[in-house]
């Protein structure tokens, strides 16, 4: 589940930074500002003297008893977590630098890729966001796709060999979709988003699911089969609706009048109104501009061909 995923990585990067005892330190502030004491705390799960340990950061606490003790003092995973990043939303930083990156932003992607290199030892997943840095700069640098693709080439063996996908590797296929053939990138991304089900109780996961499907959406745009790209958008749009997600409603309304100018379809104004006029009403210019240079740029490459 996303929020132990998050605090096993949370533990895993205090362990590198030296900082496993803050984990210690917060549960003994939390257990004082509510007036415990540490036998109240773990009776019947540990014992006291080992508790206290925990405590002083000289020894490490289990997954499972710290969720059973997170559960006494009443708190969830998140909470805690919350808690003890200074009350800062913690995020998996690699992953979470990736996501929020603009995938023509060369200069902070390699920015990005130098941090991460300077690390002595590599784990699997932060070799796999390295080779999509990787990836990233030589498209932009040289439009080369086929050395982009051979770049994470392994991420894709390593994820096709399994039947279940966790939330890391839903992120990571994300981020290569558009490394792949038209038609594979479609059944990949219903994958990803069937894969995504069982994780709908999760709070977020519907922004991912919903990201992976605008991504397919611009890579059917750009690729042409604009039949499939408008049914696509169909599909989107009752369900942002249904879950509330503004934002992506109005770039779906946006990419719907895109596809109907293209397709010569009298309505297409329409959609682009009820797009830039929802951004209006949220404020949100950036957005806005963002899109109507999107449609410009898409309608001048599409028509040069």
């Amino acid at each position: 589940m996303q929020y132990i995923v998050c605090f096993i990585i949370v533990i895993y990067e205090c362990k590198e930074m030296g900082k496993i005892n803050t984990i210690g330190e917060t549960l003994k502030n939390i257990r004082l500002s509510l007036g415990l004491t540490q036998s109240q705390v773990c009776k019947n799960i540990m014992s006291q003297s080992n508790y206290s340990k925990v405590e002083k950061g000289d020894i490490e606490i289990s997954f499972p008893k710290m969720i059973v003790i997170l559960n006494r003092l009443d708190m969830s995973v998140d909470e805690f977590m919350y808690i003890e990043n200074g009350y800062k939303k913690y995020t998996n930083s690699y992953m979470g630098k990736l996501n929020n990156l603009r995938f023509n932003d060369i200069e902070l992607i390699t920015k990005y890729k130098i941090m991460l290199e300077k690390k002595e030892k590599l784990n699997t997943h932060e070799s796999e966001i390295l080779a999509i840095y990787d990836s990233l700069i030589l498209i932009g640098e040289k439009n080369d796709f086929e050395a982009a693709k051979e770049k994470v080439k392994t991420i894709w063996q390593r994820l096709e060999n399994h039947d279940n996908w966790y939330l890391y590797d839903i992120q990571v296929i994300n981020n290569i979709l558009y490394l792949f053939p038209i038609d594979t990138a479609v059944s990949i991304c219903h994958l990803a988003v069937n894969q995504i089900e069982k994780y709908k109780g999760l709070r977020g996961v519907n922004n991912l699911s919903i990201s992976i499907q605008m991504n397919l959406l611009l890579l059917l745009i750009e690729n042409g089969p604009y039949e499939a790209a408008l049914d696509e958008v169909d599909r989107y749009i009752p369900t942002c609706i249904s879950k509330n997600l503004t934002m992506h409603l109005a770039v779906c309304y946006v990419r719907k009048g895109l596809l109907k100018e293209l397709l010569r379809e009298t309505d297409s104004e329409e959609w682009y109104d009820n797009g830039y006029k929802l951004l209006e009403i949220m404020q949100n210019d950036n957005l806005k501009k963002e899109l109507q240079k999107e449609v410009l740029q898409l309608k001048k490459e599409i028509y040069k061909q």
